[in-house]
């Protein structure tokens, strides 16, 4: 049977309350299988064949631009993870090993080779800070840093003489005030007892 165009109105026309997917399929099959519509379709199609050349080569510029952007963008993108998650790896052996940052320990350097025995004595106080700190980390928790070098395990612990010896030289510096005098070689002999003991856990 071959439907015309009246035929075809007709049944567009009819009163309905759902999709008439026979009349969409009719309409289909009228374009691409009756002679008639068929020939008026290719007409239309070789008539504006020049225009459909011309959005089809900018859709696939577009396409092809969104790809590359999308490509690049995709890049960008891995390459910020992979900052970060180098960023945050750094800084959670940092934190897993308890290791102060090296401006810290820069300062107290600077603190030290200074001419002012008040930086020497800041210097100390902060370098056994650092221990406290660093105690807390490796499992001591105690109330104090004294408290903290009893508790230690002399086997677990190499370098706990030192330890001791320049948290002692700290807590006179923090008890007698500017009473306590000490030269600037003193000074950096107890530092560098405090950097053994650093070295040892790999807090430096």
């Amino acid at each position: 049977m071959v439907f015309n165009d009246h035929n075809l109105l007709l049944i567009g026309m009819q009163s309905i309350d759902f999709i008439n997917i026979e009349y969409i399929f009719r309409i289909i099959y009228s374009i691409f299988f009756d002679p008639e519509h068929y020939k008026i379709a290719y007409e239309y199609f070789l008539k504006f064949w020049g225009v459909y050349k011309i959005l089809a080569v900018v859709f696939s510029l577009a396409l092809l631009y969104g790809i590359v952007y999308c490509v690049n963008r995709i890049k960008q993108i891995r390459t910020e993870e992979e900052a970060r998650l180098n960023e945050l790896t750094e800084k959670t052996l940092l934190d897993f090993q308890g290791n102060p940052t090296n401006e810290r320990w820069a300062q107290i350097k600077r603190h030290i080779d200074s001419n002012n025995e008040n930086d020497w004595k800041l210097a100390i106080l902060e370098a056994d800070i650092i221990l406290g700190e660093m105690l807390t980390k490796i499992g001591y928790q105690q109330e104090n840093i004294g408290e903290k070098l009893k508790a230690v395990e002399k086997s677990d612990f190499n370098t706990i003489d030192k330890a001791w010896e320049a948290h002692k030289f700290r807590n006179s510096i923090a008890h007698e005030g500017s009473n306590f005098t000490i030269t600037q070689r003193e000074a950096k002999k107890v530092i560098s007892l405090f950097e053994d003991v650093f070295k040892e856990f790999e807090y430096l």
